[in-house]
This record gives structure tokens, sequence and C-alpha cells, in this order.
């Protein structure tokens, strides 16, 4: 990673958490070839990541809301209906950085943006049309540059106290959409055509690892099928046990490797990637389908950098006075991607399920909420809420319920060790110490399970995650000389320091050049500005 520090002097400094919220309504018309809507079943939806566009004090983030519509048509089969809308947030560059003093900031700015939708509302407001509404939160966290510390004072006559800390630097970039492709031969269905209701898709990157200016990134793309038998009509039968047909839910994963640029990045950097589908598209071709899929890379890297910089000054030849600046920085933590198994179950009393129904299809969105940090253990967990819909059939007549359960993920804090997950009970408590973090949690495969009087749920969920210890850094930032120190003629001066006097909290109170005051007491090599540095001394000649 580049040397900014020795080049420029700079740092990069948070600017602290924003939350947003913003609410996106619309009216929607179905075209006519699709049919009319009987009953509203389920609208899912997937949130793309936001492009950002600095300006102005601001970070103004633009992205889409994918809208996919599970309905119940006139003719009781089950449809679906992809719908899309756009939605707009924007972070104030000085919100984070209020009350700032003596700093400032500078580009270029970077800005990581966790994006979530709670679910969706529907509303039918004729055949074809309807009304969603849905609301989107984002985590957004600013980053910029910030020149550290005061450069000046190269005076013979100015003793400079230095320091160095280890600061993270954080890159973020996005790729171009990557085009997959895939083939399905489709078995007859039983009666007829296979019908194809819907198309969802998913991508999951396993593997990032830095190289010299890229990040390189493994996964698959996972596209799920809902499929009905009885061709377009996707009716059962005729007369009074006409109803509704149970789709058959399938998947196919398609693997993918892609490079993405990110300017900055060096083999040694920590990285972790997430990816969604931005475009999906399934036709229907002679006894197969042909699927074409469009993946969208975002990627992150941080590595902690050295940073130098004047803690402190005094002028042996004249009175001074100092200003300070406190910098917020972050140390490094892990930047990782995992992944971890939720089962769980309730009754379906709780969520409104009759013993008869059958589930025939889930879905499921999974949002962090916490992360919180045991520093005797060196491990972190990072806890949420698993939101499934469930879709159901139950004499011939569909329905939908919904189901939530909490998460917890448990892994190691520093890089080296193994994440895993622990169950609901006898969890070791934690100690709320704050970490900063980027990244979410994706449900990759769910499956529902009935048992007795309860409905449980299985599922995999990959986490993409990059943490951070929050941590602040004093320099001198400005120094202005006054009057003269006057000294006598062979004047000398009898210091009985402190205990939290340091050979330099003396030389500077006297004005005093460290050389000559070490030579005249005889002092042992230690930091100036450490306590030890006059452990066993009673008294110094000044």
């Amino acid at each position: 990673m580049k040397d900014w520090n020795t080049e420029a002097g700079r740092i990069q400094v948070p600017l602290g958490e924003q939350m947003l919220t913003t609410e996106v309504a619309g009216d929607f018309s179905l075209p006519d070839y699709q049919p009319e809507i009987k009953r509203l079943l389920r609208i899912g939806v997937s949130v793309l990541p936001p492009n950002r566009y600095a300006g102005n004090g601001s970070m103004d983030l633009g992205g889409t809301l994918d809208y996919y519509v599970l309905y119940m048509g006139n003719d009781n089969g089950l449809y679906c209906a992809p719908l899309s809308a756009d939605y707009r947030l924007t972070a104030e560059v000085s919100g984070g950085a209020a009350g700032r003093d003596g700093w400032e900031i500078g580009e270029p700015l970077v800005c990581t943006c966790d994006a979530t939708a709670e679910t969706p509302i529907g509303r039918v407001t004729a055949p074809r049309r309807l009304n969603i509404r849905c609301r989107v939160n984002a985590r957004a966290r600013m980053y910029a540059e910030s020149s550290v510390g005061y450069s000046g004072g190269s005076s013979d006559a100015v003793e400079r106290l230095t320091d160095e800390a280890e600061a993270s630097r954080l890159l973020w970039g996005m790729g171009d959409a990557i085009p997959l492709q895939d083939d399905m031969i489709l078995t007859p269905a039983e009666g007829g055509e296979w019908r194809v209701v819907c198309a969802e898709g998913s991508a999951l990157i396993t593997e990032a690892t830095a190289g010299m200016g890229m990040v390189n990134c493994r996964g698959e793309a996972t596209v799920k099928l809902t499929l009905c038998p009885g061709g377009a009509g996707g009716e059962s039968g005729e007369g009074e046990d006409s109803g509704a047909v149970a789709p058959t839910v399938t998947y196919r994963k398609i693997p993918f490797a892609e490079s993405v640029e990110l300017e900055g990045v060096t083999p040694n950097c920590a990285c972790c990637a997430r990816a969604v589908c931005a475009s999906l598209s399934v036709m229907a071709e002679e006894g197969h389908l042909h699927i074409d899929v469009g993946v969208l890379p975002e990627v992150m890297a941080q590595a902690n950098e050295k940073v130098r910089y004047t803690k402190d000054m005094y002028s042996t030849r004249r009175k001074t006075a100092e200003r300070y600046a406190t910098y917020p920085i972050e140390q490094g933590m892990r930047a990782f991607n995992g992944n971890f198994t939720l089962s769980d179950s309730v009754s379906l009393e709780e969520v409104g399920i009759d013993p008869s129904a059958r589930v025939v299809d889930v879905c499921a969105v999974a949002t962090p909420e916490a992360l919180t940090y045991d520093p005797a253990k060196e491990r972190c967990v990072l806890s949420g809420t698993c939101r499934a819909q469930l879709l159901l059939l139950r004499d011939g007549e569909y329905g939908s319920a919904d189901m939530v359960l909490p998460f917890r993920y448990e892994f190691d804090a520093r890089a080296g060790g193994t994440p895993h997950t622990m169950g609901m009970d006898g969890n070791p408590a934690t100690i709320d110490v704050p970490i900063s973090y980027s990244g979410g949690v994706q449900v990759l495969h769910c499956r529902v399970r009935m048992d007795g009087e309860r409905v449980g749920l299985d599922a995999e969920l990959a986490v993409c995650l990059r943490t951070a210890q929050p941590s602040t850094l004093t320099a001198l930032t400005d120094i202005t000389e006054g009057e003269e120190v006057t000294r006598g003629r062979g004047e000398y001066v009898i210091c009985f320091p402190s205990p939290s006097d340091s050979v330099w909290s003396v030389a500077k109170r006297y004005h005093a050049p460290l050389a000559a005051l070490g030579a005249a007491n005889n002092l042992q090599p230690a930091p100036a500005d450490a306590p030890e540095s006059l452990e066993g001394v009673n008294y110094l000649i000044v």
C-alpha cells in the first residue's frame, strides 16, 4: 500500500457512522400479457449497492431496488412480476466530523454503505396495478484524508518529540457486472410443459485475495427457479377439484472468477468482497432453459500503516505556546468472507400457520444489527435477525406467513483464527467495546421443515465483513514563539522531579537542550517522554 505518511504527511481519518433512511413508494402497472392479480402472496426485494457521487460537502448514494411480486391469478395459477425502483440517500461529509478541532479533511473520500430493505408493503389498486412501499435503511461510514501533525521547526534551537502510531487505510471499489450463462435441460412435466413462474438470483464470493492493484474474487451465482406444470394456464385440472398447483423449486449454480481493479491494493492487504445479481433473464428454448446472469462485485481492502508525527516541541531560546489536535483513527482488525448455518424453530401458532397447510417455498433476508467485542478472548459476535417469508398451500389456495429468527455469529477478532458459530444458549458474555465494521450477511439457501406443532428454518448464511478498532492520535499542530528565555551566566538549577515527570517534561519546563540535560545527569537511554526515563533519579541539574 502506498506510504501516504512519509510522502505527504497524510492519514485516513474516519468521519463517523451515519444511519440513513428513505422510503421508496410508487405505482406499477403489469404488462398486458401478465395475468390479472387475484391475491398478492409475497413481495421479495433485492437491494443493489449504490453508486457514490461526492460533491458540495456530501456523498450522494443512488441504487436500485429489484422487486419480485409473487401473486395468484384469476385462474388460481402462480405468477411473478419483476419490477424495479430507484432509491436515493445522502451522507453528509461534515456530519461525522462535527466538533473536530485543529484538523481539516480533504479528498479522496471513501464511503462504505450497507443498505438493506424492510419487507415491502403492496396494495392492489386495479386488476393489473399495484402500489409498493419499501423502506431502505443504510449504515454509511465516511473516510477522508487529513494532514497529521506539525512539519515546521527545523531550527537548531528547537527540540522535537516524534512518535509512531498504527492507523488503518480502507479502500473500496465496485467492478463491472460479470456476464454469466448457463443452460438447463427440462424433463417433461406431467400433463404438459413446465412454466417458469419466477427466477431470482443471488451471488456468493467465497474467496477474495489481494493482488497488485486488484482484488481477485472467486464465487458462484445461484439462480432459483420456481416452476409450475400445466403450460401457460397453470391449472391443475377441471371441475370442482380445480385449484392451485404446488410449484417445484430448483437451483442452478454458476461458478465465476474475476479480478476487480482497486488502486492502492497490494498483496499485504486484507480483503473481503460481496456480490449481487444485477440482471437475470431466463428463456425457454425447446426443452431447455437458457439463463443469463449479471453479477456485480463490491470489494473492500485494508492495511495498517505506520504514522510518524510530531508529538510535542519546544524552543531552548524562547517561550512557546503549543496547540494540539486529536485525530480519530482506526486500527484494522480483519477483512474476510465466511459462512455459517442458522437452525431454529417456532410454533405454528406463533406465526399463524394452519397445521394442514403445506410450505411450498421460502425466501429469507438477514439483517445485522450489532457487533460486540470481548478483548479478553479476542473474539467478536455479530448479531441480528433473519426474516423468512413462507409460501403456503392449503386446500388449493395459496397463502403466506412470516417468521423472524435471531442469529449470532462469533469469530476471531484477529486474523489466524477459525470463525465458527455458537448456539443460542450458553454464549459467553461479551464486553461492549466499540468496533467499527462494514459489510453484511446474505442468505444463500434456506428450507423449511414441519415438525408437529412447530415450523423450523435451516438457512446457510454468508458473511462479508471488515472490522477495525477505533483509536485516537494526538499530535502537535502549531507552535507560537514568544519572548526570549533569560539565564544568568553560570546559573544552575536543581530540579526535584515529581512522579509524573519525564526527561522531556523537565527539559521543556526549563527550555533545556535534551542532549545537555542527559550529559549533565548521566541519564540512561530511554524514550524522553516515558516515566521510566527518570527511574531512580532523585534530582536533576538543569
